[in-house]
């Protein structure tokens, strides 16, 4: 009888462990939480909504909603840096404007602004 026993706690101790399902709630709630924040500031929710898609890979999932915020997150930080760019172009004088009027100080819609000398 004893070395019945030994074996099947023998048996019992090789059989392999199965890991612990991810659970899906919060997967769903991770991409969300990238949506939201690709919408207010993209390069932080670029990041979010990519560990969230993919984490949801590893745990065989499809989940559009972390697509959609790597979506929105992009084309927000593309939007937010050519409004740089395009303000800095503005600003320096480089949008043809001062081409026209030449150097100086002039009267715009915004108050008065300086042209430099090329």
């Amino acid at each position: 009888m004893g070395r019945r026993r030994r074996r099947e706690a023998r048996a019992a101790a090789a059989a392999p462990v199965a890991p612990p399902a991810a659970p899906a709630a919060n997967l769903r709630t991770l991409a969300v939480l990238g949506l939201i924040l690709s919408c207010l500031a993209g390069p932080i929710g670029i990041v979010v909504s990519l560990v969230a898609l993919i984490r949801s890979r590893l745990a065989g999932e499809r989940n559009a909603v972390a697509v959609a915020g790597l979506v929105v997150g992009i084309a927000t930080t593309a939007a937010f840096v050519g409004g740089i760019l395009y303000f800095h172009a503005v600003l320096t004088g480089d949008t043809g404007v001062c081409a026209e009027l030449g150097p100086g100080t002039h009267d715009g819609t915004l108050g008065p602004f300086t042209c430099p000398a090329t």
